[in-house]
């Protein structure tokens, strides 16, 4: 799970922002919270903020880091024996970009993750300058492995004896030094770098409406989720029984000719009786699709713990749908997935769905600069009409609509 993520100085983010999951010492919706050792965090943080203001560059800061490690731990031919890639994740826009600004072009981009995997706390981070590892560091329930200064590498003192002989390592300038340890055969690294890898294998999905239509319509084929919900049937009769719940009578995913069809239970007019019509995912409706790939992906990551990131959630779905998603996750029985995503819709902004921590909003000055801050932040009542007050601007983070269009 995570517990921050810290970056600086990445498109429209200029100065040092910080996505923290821990939980505000508040009383509301204690069910929204999940124990991780002696740390309370956040099960659900929801994102809002004006068109182009910069919610979808926050998620991309965090699909930059993980893309940028991915790449380095695991092969090409590994990939499809170990994790099922996301679009997102191969697409051009994981490139860690900074600001842009050409008077600051010249400063590095920042990134650092703290988070938990196999029962470990891990903070690992790096900065970057036109794709060269300039520092990078890692740290382990609480103990330095090792940090990094241009070429130099310097090992935390729990771990100075069993890295003596491999000190001469010295990792390529575009290179990170956790991509060397990963392959050294040495008892006390692998125990430190298996639940390393495995997070950022297994334990992160994402949802983004701003792919292509064609790729958000194929992407249960193109990253292969179809075929494992089918390898899996529990996945694939988890995501159906949640259509069922919504009022979509879908009975079955198969794949023909390696096309995914859709199995509907139809009534039949001339019979009365009840039959399976399949219907390709073409002609399926964008809302069905997504709903089916969130609940495949909700499904997987509640095996093993992990992180949904959604772009625009609300987009291809009813606002009760919308609601019934995220109280899923709120839910005391989820003990191990967090959300995060952005959305505009205004009918869950309110102190019924979200304690004050939960709720983040990204504001843009007249310099072109995003930030991030939350309604804890800001010191906002408890009691406060969240969703009224946010229209009336006393949070920020709205249109500035100053005439009309006509």
């Amino acid at each position: 799970m995570i517990i921050s993520f810290r970056f600086k100085n990445f498109r429209s983010f200029l100065d040092e922002t910080f996505i923290d999951m821990k939980a505000v010492n508040y009383k509301e919706h204690p069910n929204h919270l999940v124990m991780a050792g002696n740390k309370k965090l956040l099960k659900t943080l929801a994102i809002y903020g004006a068109n182009s203001s910069g919610k979808t560059n926050l998620f991309l800061a965090f699909t930059s880091f993980h893309s940028f490690i991915f790449w380095q731990l695991f092969s090409m031919e590994d990939i499809p024996r170990k994790h099922f890639m996301s679009l997102l994740q191969i697409s051009s826009l994981d490139k860690i970009l900074p600001f842009r600004d050409e008077n600051i072009n010249s400063q590095p981009t920042e990134m650092e993750l703290t988070f938990i995997s196999g029962q470990r706390v891990y903070e690992y981070g790096f900065s970057v300058l036109n794709k060269k590892v300039l520092t990078e560091n890692m740290a382990v329930d609480n103990h330095v492995v090792f940090t990094r200064n241009g070429d130099e590498i310097t090992i935390g003192r729990q771990y100075e004896k069993v890295l003596r002989q491999k000190t001469g390592i010295r990792p390529h300038e575009d290179r990170l030094f956790s991509s060397i340890l990963t392959c050294l055969d040495i008892p006390e690294i692998t125990a430190i770098m298996e639940p390393f890898e495995s997070f950022f294998s297994k334990k992160i999905a994402y949802y983004c409406d701003f792919l292509e239509p064609f790729q958000l319509a194929g992407h249960l084929v193109m990253d292969g989720r179809a075929y494992k919900a089918l390898e899996n049937p529990e996945a694939l009769n988890y995501a159906l029984g949640q259509l069922r719940k919504l009022g979509i009578p879908a009975e079955e995913l198969i794949i023909e000719k390696g096309i995914p069809k859709l199995g509907y239970r139809v009534k039949s007019r001339d019979t009365g009786e009840y039959q399976i019509q399949y219907m390709d995912y073409t002609k399926v409706s964008m809302g069905t699709m997504k709903y089916l790939q969130l609940f495949i992906q909700v499904y997987h990551l509640s095996q093993g713990g992990g992180v949904l990131i959604v772009d625009n959630i609300s987009n291809e779905f009813h606002p009760s749908v919308t609601k019934f998603f995220i109280d899923t996750f709120q839910k005391d029985k989820n003990l191990n997935i967090q959300i995060l995503f952005t959305t505009y819709d205004i009918s869950i902004l309110n102190n019924q769905q979200f304690r004050r921590d939960e709720v983040a909003f990204v504001d843009m000055n007249e310099y072109h600069e995003s930030r991030l801050y939350t309604l804890a932040d800001i010191k906002v009542r408890s009691d406060a009409s969240f969703s009224k007050d946010y229209l009336l601007g006393k949070y920020g983070a709205i249109p500035l609509l100053k005439e009309s269009i006509l």
